[in-house]
C-alpha cells in the first residue's frame, strides 16, 4: 500500500494552520495545568480528598477554564455551529483526555513510584496531544469566519 507523503506545499500548509493554533492551544493548556495543579494540591493535601478524585475535579475545572479560552482565543476564527453542541464535544474530547491523564498519572505513581506532580505533568503532556488533535478536527472544525 502506497502511502501518501505530503509535499513541501501541503508540509508548509500544514504548519501554518499549526504554527500559531498549536503553541497558543498549549499556552492555554498551561492556564489549565496550573488550574490542576493549584486544585490537587489544595484537594488532595487540604482538603485529603483521594488522589484519582481531587485530580479528576481539578481536571473537570481546568476543562471549563481551557474551553472558554480557547473559544476566546486559539479557536477564535472558529465560530461556527451550535455553542452547546461544541461545548459538549469539547467535554467528551477532554473526558477522554482526563482518561489518558489519570491512566498515566496513577501508572506512574504507582508503579514507578514518581512524585505525583510529575506524573500529572507527563499525563498533562500525553493528553495535550490527544485534547488538540481532537479539538480542531472535531470541536472546532466549523469553518473559518468569512470562508
Amino acid at each position: 500500500m502506497d502511502r501518501h507523503r505530503p509535499s513541501v506545499r501541503e508540509a508548509q500548509e500544514i504548519l501554518r494552520r499549526h504554527g500559531k493554533r498549536f503553541p497558543t492551544f498549549l499556552s492555554v493548556g498551561m492556564v489549565g495545568l496550573v488550574t490542576t495543579f493549584v486544585g490537587t494540591v489544595l484537594l488532595y493535601h487540604h482538603a485529603h480528598l483521594a488522589l484519582w478524585l481531587a485530580s479528576s475535579i481539578s481536571i473537570q475545572l481546568a476543562i471549563l477554564v481551557t474551553y472558554t479560552l480557547n473559544s476566546l482565543v486559539t479557536w477564535r476564527d472558529r465560530r461556527g455551529g451550535q455553542p452547546g453542541r461544541r461545548f459538549l464535544t469539547f467535554e467528551a474530547v477532554s473526558l477522554v483526555g482526563l482518561g489518558i491523564n489519570e491512566a498515566v498519572l496513577l501508572t506512574c505513581v504507582s508503579r514507578f513510584h514518581i512524585y505525583y506532580l510529575v506524573a500529572l505533568v507527563f499525563g498533562s503532556a500525553v493528553a495535550a496531544v490527544w485534547n488538540y488533535l481532537a479539538n480542531h478536527n472535531l470541536t472546532f472544525a466549523g469553518s473559518p469566519l468569512g470562508g
